[in-house]
């Protein structure tokens, strides 16, 4: 059975390759005619489907495979780079250095034409069709008015591009960090954004515009991904303008500033469009097209998460609810939630770009959504909620002072594929929303995370790993290395002096690992790291980190009370205890 992810893009930009995918499925079209007589023939062999993609664009309506479509990606021998050509879509997007796209683009440009509804897409049968929209836009002349009104529709029917230009038009000038930190689901894997304080640390230190270039193409989080893209779009679209914006340093940098090239403000046209996503006087609000897919990427639970978010949308579809009253209508589908998991769905819909207007303590969705539909029964099993969920939906209830975007702290421990989204979020909890100095560091030979307040620092290893971390001996001897290097104090040791990032007044030290959970022999290697470095550490997970937060953000727990607890040698748990 095929997992699609629809709904959201990256790493699709052009509108002349958008339009000549869209074509691909009218027959007699330019680019149908030649992707039958000469690229498929050329570059397509027998055994990838050549034949059967020849004969798939000869139908009179053309419904065809998404994996046809799409390609079968990169076969064992072979690299991305030199892979061969075995989709339609590859054939149709031209390469660097080749006649064709690899399957990733190809994927890129499908979803894209299928989110913003110029394909239809049969998940019953894994296969897309060409909507009317998309014949219009495929048939309508390059440059003309008709053109222009299709796409204009197209793109306004997407809630993240109105995402994008509502807070463009609320704020007039954004960087994409800026962006990104408010589009997508609250506090959930799939959608991080790199904080922009330290973007702006990094072009301070950064020497050469080399170094700064490098820093800007290379750091970004999926949230400003889709942002990127998205803005490549709209200023195709003359909607914006890429206009680079000079930004304030963190305190402490005596005024300093940096310039962020990759930013945004609307235009004169873009100001007009906006009327559409509102329904402003004679412009007709366009209807929303929202996929089931969307309303979550990469949590573990996200087909259950999908559902939930599903039935909330059709039920605040032209009707006010209060969380209560929606509460007990989840209840009659089988889904058992908490009033304050509903609230963060509800800003998250915002954050998506759905128009959803408070009225007392009652929550409206104002938009015509369609193409939002559940898949089949028992198409993904039974949606069953995940323990990572289980885990917030607790922490939803006591975090009244902790923003809970930091939520996606849990998601992250256990994703062993992101390391540095973990630390970025661990470093940004502990010095934006609370007290403490410091930074994430994360490079080679450097801890993941140092942070200090008053006289004492604590230096963190951060380990994202799906089944539990046992802390293995390299890593053990990894932090005694830390531990050894920041008492010496010696290039000899260490030429970077990572030990620099605390003040001389910093004279007390703890080590901390923080993870999803621990298990195994942990606790040895613990012990074993404060025998050999004489100073002592513990483990902490996620879910209690976020609780140490509003402990302390909520002044239950002092600093130096919560230095404490890393005493322990052992893993943290709550409710606190202090030796």
């Amino acid at each position: 059975m095929a997992d699609r992810t629809f709904g959201w893009v990256q790493e699709a930009y052009i509108l002349g390759n958008l339009k000549n995918v869209v074509s691909v499925f009218v027959p007699g079209s330019p680019i149908n005619r030649l992707l039958r007589t000469d690229k498929i023939p050329r570059l397509i062999s027998e055994k990838d489907g050549r034949d059967i993609f020849i004969k798939e664009l000869e139908e009179e309506t053309i419904r065809i495979p998404y994996l046809h479509l799409k390609g079968k990606g990169t076969p064992v021998g072979f690299t991305r780079s030199n892979a061969p050509c075995s989709g339609i879509i590859q054939a149709v997007l031209p390469g660097q250095r080749k006649e064709y796209q690899s399957d990733w683009p190809a994927d890129s440009f499908l979803r894209w034409a299928v989110s913003v509804g110029f394909l239809d897409y049969s998940r019953a049968e894994d296969v897309c069709s060409l909507s009317e929209l998309g014949r219009r836009y495929a048939e309508a002349e390059e440059g003309s008015e008709e053109e222009a009104e299709v796409l204009k529709t197209a793109f306004l029917s997407y809630p993240p591009v109105c995402r994008v230009l509502s807070l463009l038009a609320e704020e007039e000038h954004l960087t994409k960090f800026e962006i990104g930190a408010r589009l997508g689901f609250i506090g959930e894997a799939g959608f991080t954004s790199i904080p922009q304080y330290m973007i702006l640390e990094g072009l301070l230190e950064a020497k050469t515009k080399e170094e700064r270039t490098k820093l800007l193409q290379d750091t970004e989080g999926t949230s400003d991904k889709y942002v990127r893209t998205i803005c490549s779009w709209l200023i195709q679209m003359g909607f914006i303008r890429k206009v680079p914006k000079e930004v304030a340093a963190p305190t402490g940098s005596r005024g300093a500033s940096a310039v962020i090239p990759q930013s945004y403000m609307l235009t004169l046209k873009g100001r007009t469009v906006l009327k559409h996503i509102a329904g402003v006087s004679r412009f007709a609000r366009i209807p929303k097209r929202v996929m089931w897919d969307m309303l979550a990427t990469k949590a573990a639970d996200r087909e259950y998460l999908r559902n939930r978010r599903t039935y909330i949308i059709k039920y605040l579809e032209g009707n006010y609810r209060s969380p209560l009253q929606i509460q007990e209508y989840l209840s009659t589908k089988g889904i058992e939630e908490e009033t304050e998991t509903i609230l963060d769905d509800l800003k998250s819909f915002a954050n998506i770009g759905l128009q959803v207007k408070k009225t007392g303590d009652t929550y409206r969705i104002m938009d015509e959504i369609r193409g939002l539909e559940l898949p089949e029964e028992g198409r993904y099993g039974i949606p069953v909620k995940s323990e990572v969920s289980v885990y917030k939906d607790y922490l939803r209830t006591h975090m009244t002072h902790v923003d809970h975007k930091y939520l996606i702290l849990v998601d992250l421990g256990f994703d062993g594929s992101s390391d540095r989204d973990y630390e970025i979020k661990t470093a940004e909890l502990l010095t934006s929303e609370l007290e403490f100095q410091g930074a994430r560091l994360g490079d080679t030979r450097k801890p993941d995370v140092c942070v200090f307040y008053g006289n004492h620092g604590l230096i963190i290893d951060n380990k994202a790993y799906g089944k539990g971390y046992s802390l293995p001996i390299k890593q053990a001897d990894e932090m005694c290395r830390y531990i050894e290097e920041n008492k010496e104090r010696r290039d000899m040791l260490n030429p970077n002096r990572w030990w620099n990032i605390f003040e001389e007044s910093v004279t007390s030290f703890h080590f901390a690992f923080v993870s999803g959970s621990f298990t195994g022999g942990f606790k040895d290697r613990l012990n074993l790291i404060s025998v050999r470095s004489g100073i002592h550490g513990a483990a902490i997970n996620s879910v209690t980190l976020l609780m140490l937060a509003e402990e302390l953000k909520s002044k239950r727990l002092g600093y130096e009370e919560c230095f404490r607890l890393f005493d322990s040698n052992d893993e943290i748990s709550y409710p606190f205890t202090l030796s």
